[in-house]
């Protein structure tokens, strides 16, 4: 029996997203490997933000709830993406670090996980909001260390 792929399908719970990995199964081998992740904030530190006299921005109790929040939202996005995927697919909550952007998370997941091929969704953003406000799935296809399968999604 041959081996199977992993495959890696960036979420971020929009229908762009679901659509990509609705999309791409059609594709790609069936009895691969998929691993659903999804990039939420790091835990903010409120003391790491402290300065002088000021103190920390947040506090401890207020850092808890977003990260409890970030990590519902991320565990909701994973959820209806894989959804649609079938039963044995892996899902992942992947923190970034506050030096790293989203696509930076994804390329680094799919370098740990030695993936085969990393399916993203595209939301088919203009020119110039590409350039200006930066594009993940930009990112991800001059980055990953695989073949990367972009799907675009019109509205």
């Amino acid at each position: 029996m041959a081996e199977s792929i992993k495959i890696i399908m960036a979420t971020d719970g929009s229908e762009a997203a679901i659509d990509a990995a609705r999309r791409s199964m059609d594709l790609l081998r069936p009895h691969a490997h998929v691993a659903v992740v999804m990039v939420i904030p790091e835990y903010e530190d409120p003391m790491a933000d402290a300065g002088g006299f000021e103190g920390p921005v947040i506090t401890y109790k207020q850092a808890d709830k977003d990260w409890k929040r970030s990590t519902a939202t991320g565990q909701s996005a994973l959820d209806r993406t894989a959804a649609v995927l079938g039963p044995d697919v892996e899902v992942r909550l992947v923190p970034d670090d506050e030096f790293e952007s989203t696509g930076a998370a994804i390329v680094r997941v799919a370098h740990e996980m030695n993936a085969d091929v990393l399916v993203i969704g595209s939301s088919g953003k203009n020119w110039l909001s590409r350039h200006i406000g930066g594009s993940v799935s930009d990112y991800v296809a001059h980055h990953a260390p695989c073949p990367v399968m972009l799907i675009r999604h019109d509205h």
